[in-house]
């Protein structure tokens, strides 16, 4: 396989939607900033599509892709998007939507209970972050809705959150509080189990983006 890359015209030749083509593009190493000047779009909308697909090389401005040397683009494997639906129909419940405030920041469409759970974020239909909160689902939202630099991953969110919110994208929150159970007569957290297992097999575009970050 040729490591040089495609023309842009054969990449998205015979796709018609432009979501389609932006990820095409973003898979055969297209910076952002290129596919928008290719597709003559803002690049906050291909930003928006390929973090929905989980794309993350070629997010930066400019320059060379992550991972990637002059001549050598690095495989992007991209799972297949996870229906919220599998969430529901196993028993998580949806609290509301992430919405924009009088100010322009994020905020809850509805108050969060404070059990502690798994919760889920959905845009478009699929799930996008798994994550669990020990302290309460409100006090764990305000963390993402304050979004302070020194909780990454709460301000990391929150700007995804933001950018999509801006797009006019439904941003969903769902919830589920499985009880603590025992083993052999150990007490067994069952939540921190369920949020490890559903990261490992939907492998959220979300969640990939932080791989390799400590956990806010």
């Amino acid at each position: 396989m040729s490591s040089e890359r495609k023309p842009a015209s054969v990449v998205v030749e015979g796709l018609e939607k432009t979501a389609d083509k932006i990820r095409a593009l973003a898979r055969e190493g297209y910076l952002r900033t290129e596919i928008a000047e290719l597709l003559d779009i803002r690049y906050q909308h291909a930003r928006k599509v390929m973090l929905d697909a989980g794309i993350l090389v070629g997010l930066s401005r400019g320059g060379t892709p992550p991972s990637a040397t002059p001549g050598r683009l690095r495989k992007v494997i991209v799972p297949e998007p996870t229906p919220i639906g599998v969430l529901v129909e196993a028993g998580f419940i949806k609290l509301g939507d992430w919405i924009s405030d009088e100010k322009g920041r994020i905020a809850l469409s509805v108050p969060a209970p404070h059990d502690p759970g798994v919760y889920a974020f959905a845009t478009e239909g699929f799930v996008r972050y798994i994550g669990l909160t020990r302290v309460g689902f409100a006090k764990r939202m305000q963390n993402y809705r304050a979004g302070h630099v020194r909780q990454r991953t709460s301000h990391r969110i929150n700007a995804v959150i933001l950018e999509h919110i801006g797009a006019g994208t439904e941003v969903e929150i769902y919830l589920a509080m499985p009880p603590t159970t025992t083993w052999n007569g150990l007490p067994v957290t069952t939540a921190a189990g369920l949020e490890a297992g559903l990261i490992e097999l939907i492998q959220p575009p979300w969640n990939m983006m932080g791989v390799g970050q400590k956990k806010g």
